[in-house]
């Protein structure tokens, strides 16, 4: 049925209305036509698509900023004129889908990285996929990951945290939730094998937050925090913090690490997790369906990924091992990165449309003591921040903040 339908949207000839054009600067003179050819991915596959209502579809140039956003109307394909350059391409619009007795409108999402226009006529064909709906579970709000600098400009990371917050009006709790590294980089592209980003996430670190079920409330406003070493660091480095009083701790147990005997620790389900301060990663929030165990977890969902990595112009074939996190089980996913650096996005659209950073070339070392942090867009009634949760931490995120915990 896929097969079929993406044949015939390559055939299709497109009325698009052109909606909006803007630019950051002027664009290059030198113009280049690419068709763009909309195919949906679907998850699950076997989703039959009745109708495309519409679409917003925006090109932007990554060199100049130069932006163009169109829309789509009753159809999956369009013909755009663009300048030559390397363009991010993003869609955001509403399928219909479902047989003839029962019909469902979903909204659906795309990203494609990287897109070079070079002058001749293109044709690129934009996966989308089924967006997850709002959340009601636990959102990574905070994700400290950069560390801080002794005054003698030492580097110093064992202060790194994730701050995970109730953005619901109900009380939830945070026994059994995943936290959960990716196995890729945003700043490392490879055509990995098998490709299933869209409808998994590979992990390759997983940790885990224990209790019965009922142990560890989080009312509605509040948060917990994971810290990677539950101390007071001010005593080791004056300009760091005290997370003596975290609620939870990453602890590898078979390594030389710190342990605080007063924080409780997140179970090691898979591989040590070990917080890049730069980013680089995606990092996720999951619950697995009840009475799974840890070891069920990674005996049936672990696979082999295979790529090849070039390098001074040779090609080494090289393979690793990652977990299957199902995208459903996913309640909320930030992609980090470097500005100059990024590359590509380790988790479908469907999870995130976007990635966010503290700094904007590798090695700055004024990323030290800054933070991500999701933005408030309104108080509870309690008073409590209501947090942006669109599934694009490009909007979502406040980049390069000083972080909640800092005094």
């Amino acid at each position: 049925m896929f097969k079929h339908l993406l044949r015939t949207l390559l055939l299709l000839c497109a009325v698009v209305s052109l909606a909006a054009c803007s630019s950051d600067s002027d664009a290059p003179e030198a113009q280049a036509q690419t068709t763009l050819n909309l195919g949906l991915r679907v998850v699950p596959e076997h989703i039959q698509v009745s109708e495309y209502k519409y679409f917003t579809v925006s090109f932007k140039e990554l060199n100049t900023g130069f932006t163009v956003i169109q829309e789509l109307t009753n159809t999956s394909s369009l013909k755009t004129v663009l300048p030559t350059g390397t363009y991010n391409i993003s869609v955001e619009g509403s399928i219909i889908f479902g047989d003839n007795s029962t019909l469902t409108e979903a909204k659906v999402s795309g990203v494609q990285t990287g897109v070079v226009i070079n002058g001749t006529e293109q044709t690129k064909i934009i996966d989308i996929s089924l967006k997850a709906g709002k959340s009601s579970d636990l959102i990574l709000e905070e994700i400290f990951f950069a560390g801080t600098t002794t005054p003698q400009g030492a580097m110093y990371f064992g202060d790194q945290y994730f701050k995970i917050t109730n953005n619901t009006d109900k009380t939830l709790y945070a026994d059994g939730m995943l936290l959960i590294q990716s196995a890729f980089m945003t700043n490392e592209k490879q055509d990995y094998s098998p490709s299933i980003m869209g409808s998994t996430f590979s992990a390759g670190a997983i940790i885990r937050i224990p209790g019965n079920g009922t142990t560890y409330p989080v009312l509605p406003g509040s948060s917990i925090i994971i810290a990677e070493d539950a101390i007071n660091h001010k005593e080791f480095n004056p300009s760091s913090i005290d997370l003596s009083h975290a609620d939870f701790q990453i602890f590898k147990e078979d390594s030389d690490d710190i342990n605080n005997p007063a924080v409780i620790k997140m179970t090691n389900v898979f591989e040590k997790m070990v917080i890049h301060t730069q980013g680089y990663y995606a990092y996720a929030l999951a619950r697995m369906p009840a009475g799974m165990t840890n070891d069920a977890l990674v005996n049936q969902n672990s696979y082999t990924y295979t790529y090849n990595l070039t390098f001074g112009g040779d090609v080494y074939p090289m393979d690793g091992t990652a977990v299957k996190i199902p995208n459903e089980w996913i309640t909320d996913a930030v992609n980090l990165s470097v500005q100059d650096s990024f590359q590509w996005l380790v988790t479908s659209p469907s999870l995130d449309m976007g990635w966010t950073s503290v700094t904007s070339f590798d090695g700055d070392k004024n990323r030290f003591g800054k933070a991500v942090r999701r933005k408030a867009v309104g108080k509870t009634a309690e008073g409590k921040n209501i947090l942006k949760d669109t599934n694009n931490s490009t909007v979502d995120f406040d980049h390069g903040v000083k972080p909640s915990l800092f005094n």
